[in-house]
C-alpha cells in the first residue's frame, strides 16, 4: 500500500518530459494491446472515485471516443495520461494483468516516475 501511495504521489507532480517519455513508449505497442487495454482504462477513468475529467484532456479523449479514434496510439496515450492523474493504482493493475506488451509498458512508466 505504501508503495502505491508513493506512486499517487509521483503522479501528481509528472512533468512535461516525463509524459512525452510515456508517449513516446506508447508507439511501441502492439495494436492488439491498444485493443484491449483502451477499453478498460476509459472505464476506470469514468468511475473513478475522483469523478469524470474536466479538463481539456476530458476533453480530447470524449472527442477521440465520439469519433471511433480511442483504440489507437494517440487514445492510449490520452487514457493513460488520464488515467495516472485520476486512477494510477488500477491503470497498473490494466496493464500488468494484460498481454507481454502491456506489461513492459506498465514496468517502463513506473521506471519514469
Amino acid at each position: 500500500m505504501e508503495y502505491i501511495s508513493k506512486i499517487e504521489q509521483k503522479v501528481e507532480k509528472i512533468s512535461d518530459i516525463q509524459r512525452s517519455h510515456i508517449y513516446e513508449l506508447v508507439r511501441k505497442v502492439s495494436k492488439e494491446t491498444i485493443d484491449e487495454v483502451c477499453p478498460a482504462l476509459l472505464r476506470t477513468i469514468l468511475n473513478t472515485e475522483k469523478g469524470p475529467l474536466k479538463t481539456q484532456l476530458g476533453n480530447v479523449i470524449f472527442h477521440l471516443q465520439k469519433n471511433d479514434r480511442l483504440n489507437t496510439v494517440i487514445g492510449l496515450q490520452k487514457l493513460l495520461d488520464a488515467s495516472l492523474l485520476v486512477a494510477p493504482e488500477e491503470m497498473f493493475k490494466i496493464l500488468e494483468s494484460s498481454d507481454e506488451d502491456a506489461k513492459e509498458l506498465a514496468q517502463k512508466i513506473k521506471a519514469l516516475l
